[in-house]
């Protein structure tokens, strides 16, 4: 007989107890992660819209930043969707101005200038582009937006997955927002990038909650101003605003007068009799 087994640390009953307490704490543990994901996700899932229509007019989308590839050197379908939801609100007249936040914690990463590269190629112009080069965190991005960039109403654009958390911080710190995804994005997600979403929601809310974390970097403030912009002498703020006449989002190259309706509908008629009439006499 060894001595440890004759020791009462590690006798049967001492193991088992032992045993029962990792499995209790366990247990606790994955229950208020579930929680946690319950809150988050049932908090924000009406703000999430695949519908342009019922989107309205935002001044700004942010773009949540990830990287162009994937760890084994393949295209990331997640970062082409985000550009391609990006480029497609903005041709559509429903953002006015893009908020690219990413990491580039050095040279060799830089998500918001790869990101900038991909909208511009899309054919959004430059002058419609901000970067954010300290969005870190989904916390960051976000927090960053309102304090930094001064937007209290604003789109977010990610995937389903990741809106939730995006939207719960923006909701806890006041902010008015929504998030748009693709409706031809597939949603099913990498298991990778969910069950890393699980810990993340979870984390969040220890994060605001608990220990109310902010950005790692805020700095000084560089607002975004967006003038109202024309089109056909109308202004577009937050609501699409026309006369009678259907008047596009985007004016064309040369401006073009509506033209206005008839008086009655044999306008044109009677003008072609008078004029008639007129050449006889």
């Amino acid at each position: 007989m060894t001595v440890l087994s004759l020791s009462p640390l590690f006798s049967r009953g001492v193991a088992r107890r032992i045993l029962k307490l990792a499995l209790s704490a366990t247990g606790c543990v994955l229950l208020l992660i579930m929680g946690a994901n319950a809150w988050v996700v049932s908090a924000t899932r009406e703000l999430i819209v695949d519908d342009m229509g019922r989107l309205g007019v935002h001044d700004v989308g942010v773009v949540l930043g990830t990287s162009p590839f994937t760890r084994y050197g393949n295209r990331n379908l997640l970062f082409t969707h985000r550009m391609m939801a990006a480029a497609e609100l903005y041709a559509a007249g429903h953002v006015r101005h893009l908020l690219l936040s990413g990491a580039n914690p050095d040279r060799t990463y830089n998500e918001p200038r790869k990101m900038y590269q991909a909208l511009r190629r899309l054919g959004v112009p430059d002058d419609a582009l901000t970067f954010d080069f300290a969005g870190f965190r989904t916390l960051d991005s976000v927090v960053r937006a309102q304090r930094v960039f001064g937007l209290d109403r604003f789109v977010i654009i990610s995937q389903r997955y990741h809106d939730y958390r995006a939207l719960f911080i923006a909701r806890y710190n006041g902010a008015e927002a929504v998030a748009y995804i693709r409706p031809q994005e597939d949603r099913r997600q990498p298991l990778r990038a969910e069950t890393r979403e699980y810990l993340a929601r979870f984390k969040a809310v220890i994060d605001l909650f608990l220990l109310s974390k902010g950005p790692r970097f805020l700095g000084p403030q560089r607002r975004i101003v967006i003038e109202p912009e024309t089109t056909y002498g109308f202004f577009v703020r937050d609501r699409p605003i026309a006369p009678v006449y259907v008047v596009p989002r985007r004016a064309p190259s040369v401006p073009v007068a509506p033209r206005p309706p008839l008086a009655y509908p044999d306008q044109t008629r009677r003008n072609a009799m008078e004029s008639r009439t007129t050449n006889h006499r």
